[in-house]
């Protein structure tokens, strides 16, 4: 195996009757960050009313370099997506 120009070639049986074969170098970087806040509150026995906040980073590239401080600051970099929910449940009783 070489690597050469960002290609990786294999020739499996070295010097042998099989034929080389080149593909893109597979190193990649990704990073994601999630993270959930819920609040939960019973306004009356048997209904309650929840909040929900997530919010959701990523960030990747093409290098395959392992950098984690490199990678933490460019994933705080990135757009955050935020999603709000409200959820209410009712008991009924009989």
């Amino acid at each position: 195996m070489s690597e050469a120009g960002g290609d990786v070639t294999v020739d499996a049986d070295g010097a042998g009757a099989a034929p080389t074969y080149t593909y893109g170098n597979p190193d990649f970087t990704f990073a994601s960050l999630r993270g959930n806040a819920v609040v939960r509150w019973e306004y009356t026995p048997g209904a309650t009313i929840f909040f929900v906040w997530t919010q959701d980073r990523s960030y990747d590239d093409g290098v395959g370099d392992f950098r984690p401080r490199n990678s933490f600051s460019n994933l705080f970099e990135q757009q955050a997506r935020n999603i709000f929910a409200v959820k209410a449940t009712y008991y009924w009783r009989p």
